[in-house]
């Protein structure tokens, strides 16, 4: 899907919106239900979405300003996240999986390789972003 489209350099375009401390929780506001329903669509094969019921578990987990400033401190931890990484020269001894699918590809296997002593990576074909939900099965099969 278009939306998903980044250049080589960039993260996407959300990266940056959930990582400005207020900025997302009050362009939101009101609106969660359709922001949400973007990333399902675009994050399942074909933009197809979820069953109405897991949608609405969605909206209901995302609601209020709180809950969507919660959600963001993800993107807002990166900058110290890749700082602690950088600064870790440890290796991952353990046996560790990737499993990717669309539009991602196999980028996490990519990103483990450097670091991971023993990496199998998967692709799920037929698949959007959010694995759980486009592809349970196959997803299981991996874990």
């Amino acid at each position: 899907m278009e939306a998903f489209v980044e250049t080589p350099v960039a993260p996407p375009w959300w990266f940056g919106f959930h990582g400005v401390p207020g900025l997302a929780e009050r362009v939101l506001a009101g609106h969660e239900a359709d922001y949400i329903d973007f990333f399902l669509r675009a994050g399942t094969h074909n933009g197809q979405g979820i069953a109405p019921a897991v949608r609405k578990a969605f909206i209901e987990a995302y609601a209020g300003s709180e809950s969507l400033r919660c959600a963001f401190e993800h993107y807002r931890a990166m900058p110290e996240t890749a700082a602690q990484l950088a600064a870790d020269k440890g290796r991952l001894s353990m046996p560790v999986t990737a499993i990717g699918a669309q539009p991602v590809g196999d980028r996490l296997h990519q990103q483990l390789k450097p670091i991971a002593d023993d990496l199998t990576g998967h692709l799920i074909e037929n698949c959007g972003h959010i694995i759980p939900l486009d592809r349970p099965r196959e997803l299981l099969a991996y874990l």
